[in-house]
């Protein structure tokens, strides 16, 4: 399959040996390659310049979607302790804290073990769910940007 920036080349030499009558001696390009496979044609650096581009993309892409999660994690850790101390500021906090308490201590602890465990359960069970609707909204968001 001939290339035409061969073409062009060995047109560009026949041109200069027709104005040079003195030199016949300028070999023609097409001539001295055997193979014209063992030559890089610009359009195949052009296809290995999307596919580089293409992965770049991806990868950015995968960098912002990751950085969307951990910033929306770091919100929702900072919006769960304002809760809390929103919640401790209204709420005038009962006076059964302040006496002695009637359970074991030994059972209390496992008491407030027992209610760690269901609590984390409960934030690992919705934070998914969170989590992507959150990065949902974002690339959407990004989508609308970038369309208009």
């Amino acid at each position: 399959m001939p290339s035409t920036i061969i073409a062009r080349a060995d047109a560009l030499m026949h041109r200069r040996r027709q104005s040079d009558q003195d030199v016949d001696d300028i070999p023609v390009l097409t001539d001295s390659i055997d193979d014209f496979d063992d030559i890089p044609v610009l359009t195949e650096v052009e296809i290995a310049l999307e596919n580089a581009l293409s992965q770049l993309e991806d990868t950015a892409t995968a960098v912002e979607a990751v950085e969307a999660v951990e910033a929306v994690e770091a919100v929702e850790a900072v919006e769960a302790v304002e809760a809390v101390e929103a919640v401790e500021a209204v709420l005038p906090l009962p006076q059964a804290l302040f006496e002695p308490s009637l359970i074991d201590p030994a059972n209390r602890e496992h008491l407030i073990h027992e209610l760690t465990c269901r609590i984390e359960e409960r934030i690992k069970a919705a934070l998914p769910e969170i989590i992507s609707s959150t990065v949902r909204d974002f690339l959407a968001d990004q989508d609308m940007i970038a369309n208009n």
